[in-house]
């Protein structure tokens, strides 16, 4: 028998077996289907522009610490990177949305002159089903920084005004649903404080060379049209970037020809 013919025959007994399941993957399905019709209407079915890495850290050896490799937290090159622009912004005021274990901000903040960091509260957490054991895990890196203001309130329903602030570097890394990702995008526009400001936004796409469509389609979405032309995807890392300055581009190829090589050490410490 094919396979063709075996998955077919399996198929009805693990639907009423999986029913709840079937419907959720069902409905992950449909939204992704939507979410590459939203990035494909907007031109960038294959992906969105490319800069490359060394065209915005030219000079990049840095180090991240307090990293533990587990799942749930941004790649290391993705922190270097972070850490890198705000170093590169003098007096940086730094907004980031979704933390969790903290990873992103022990390393930026130390960059900034004054950092916010927007997740959900422990109790929006039970609320929306979270385990105790992911809850436990809130801010598990952080450590006093008297530049660093948390704030526990679901950014989709956040008063931003309330912040009375604008901010040099935004990075987003809440809710990657499609509206999760519009609602934040929206929201964080509005937060530059100036023509030279940048947003990241972390996973737009499961692995280096590939587009998470959903990420994608929620940028895209949210941003104010005038904005979208200065978009892009970060090479060598998983970030997308809103760089309003002039930069040299390149469009998307899968199978990339390495241009680069990175040097990496690393040292472990039990906690």
């Amino acid at each position: 028998m094919s396979r063709k013919k075996e998955a077919i025959l399996n198929f009805i007994p693990a639907v009423l077996n999986n029913t709840s399941e079937f419907i959720k993957s069902l409905m992950a399905f449909s939204e992704i289907q939507k979410a590459k019709s939203v990035v494909k209407q907007y031109g960038f079915e294959n992906g969105l522009p490319v800069v490359d890495l060394l065209e915005l850290l030219p000079a990049l050896n840095s180090s991240i610490t307090r990293y533990s490799f587990l799942d749930g937290t941004s790649h290391p090159n993705d922190l270097v990177f972070l850490k890198e622009l705000a170093k590169s912004i003098k007096h940086c005021n730094y907004l980031e949305i979704g933390s969790w274990r903290g990873e992103s901000l022990v390393n930026v903040v130390p960059e900034c002159e004054s950092a916010v960091a927007i997740s959900l509260s422990k109790q929006e957490m039970r609320d929306m089903g979270f385990s105790e054991r992911i809850i436990e895990m809130d801010g598990f890196f952080l450590k006093d920084f008297p530049n660093l203001k948390r704030i526990g309130h679901n950014s989709q329903t956040f008063d931003f005004s309330s912040l009375n602030q604008k901010f040099d570097l935004i990075f987003v890394d809440g809710d990657h649903t499609y509206q999760g990702v519009k609602a934040d995008t929206a929201s964080v526009f509005k937060l530059l404080k100036d023509e030279n400001s940048i947003i990241v936004w972390h996973d737009c796409g499961n692995n280096y060379e590939d587009m998470r469509a959903d990420v994608i389609a929620g940028i895209l979405d949210g941003a104010p049209a005038e904005k979208r032309n200065s978009i892009y995807r970060v090479s060598n890392t998983l970030c997308g970037i809103y760089y309003p300055k002039k930069i040299a581009i390149k469009t998307y190829q899968p199978v990339t020809k390495p241009d680069k090589y990175f040097d990496i050490s690393i040292q472990a410490q039990k906690l």
